[in-house]
């Protein structure tokens, strides 16, 4: 059993959605989703100010490199929008049972990969909306979760297999040159959720292991794994870097915490927490970087004039 955080030593903190966002300035935003399965939400936080306020229906957000474009998933597809969830403009047409998921943008801003349910990871132009396919797996394989490398050279991403398990690989942004960079050695663990850290020189990830969940942080060869949640009891999941490298933020599963959502918040080496009580259920932070907005409703109106000239034919 894992040792027990002690709250002594944490902030706990409360916030809720009574508080309005403060519109139309930069904000060092965290985008999460959350609510009930059927109702999903994307909403964004800033933890420095305690502002909160509802972006979209949806999942899994993420936040352009410049700040000012947000990529998620709507109705089983891939979609973009301002930053504030305004503007929306739909990439692809997947219906259920195809979906996609987990999308990220790439560093220069002008491509977004993503998985689909067949297993496989897809590039898509935005200007252009060209979908290409970067693999093509086995039956019984599935690729999720993929992430780019802060110099555009590599994506890494998790993959399944029919032993149940899941390892982290890397290839270059083309599909070529896979390499496994995770379950190598011996033992029945998963590990998943990679994330580039803003530097490139580090791999954040969650790893499921004799029934514990929780976050690693490896140097991005897979070398040199470590724990950096030894020091809570609770089913670490969704951990995310701050902009800067510096911090990670985690969620945790724990039936006692009710419908509410905690967010711990920690230094890179797991040290310091700070504990932020969230009044949305189920939330799974997915993107915590500076959000940048239009200033006017003219500069809003000029964003989507240009998004539709990319896109509505």
């Amino acid at each position: 059993m894992k040792k027990t955080l002690g709250i002594v030593s944490a902030v706990l903190v409360t916030t809720s959605l009574l508080v309005p966002a403060h519109a139309d300035q930069a904000n060092k935003s965290i985008y999460f989703n959350g609510g009930s399965l059927y109702s999903q939400a994307i909403y964004r936080f800033n933890p420095d100010t305690m502002d909160m306020q509802k972006v979209s229906p949806g999942t899994n957000a993420d936040l352009s490199p410049d700040g000012s474009k947000l990529a998620f998933i709507k109705n089983d597809s891939l979609y973009i929008s301002d930053a504030n969830g305004r503007n929306q403009v739909r990439l692809t047409n997947s219906h259920f049972p195809t979906f996609d998921s987990s999308p990220r943008w790439s560093p220069d801003g002008k491509k977004i990969v993503f998985a689909k349910s067949d297993g496989n990871l897809y590039l898509i132009e935005v200007a252009s909306k060209k979908v290409k396919a970067l693999t093509q797996v086995n039956e019984g394989v599935h690729h999720a979760e993929p992430d780019w490398s802060p110099d555009g050279s590599k994506i890494v991403f998790h993959s399944s297999d029919q032993s149940g398990f899941t390892h982290i690989y890397s290839m270059n942004t083309d599909g070529s040159n896979v390499k496994k960079l995770t379950g190598l050695g011996k033992g029945n663990c998963s590990e998943y959720s990679p994330h580039y850290s803003p530097d490139g020189s580090k791999i954040l990830y969650g790893v499921t292991k004799q029934g514990e969940t929780d976050a690693y942080v490896m140097n991005a060869d897979g070398s040199q794994p470590k724990n950096i949640t030894t020091g809570t009891t609770k089913a670490v999941a969704s951990a995310i870097w701050s902009e800067d490298g510096e911090k990670i933020l985690y969620t945790v599963n724990d039936k006692e915490l009710n419908q509410d959502s905690h967010f711990y918040i920690t230094n890179a080496d797991g040290s310091d927490n700070k504990i932020m009580k969230i009044s949305v259920p189920f939330a799974t932070p997915s993107a915590w970087q500076t959000a940048k907005e239009d200033a006017s409703q003219d500069g809003a109106a000029s964003t989507f004039k240009k998004i539709t000239n990319f896109f509505l034919d």
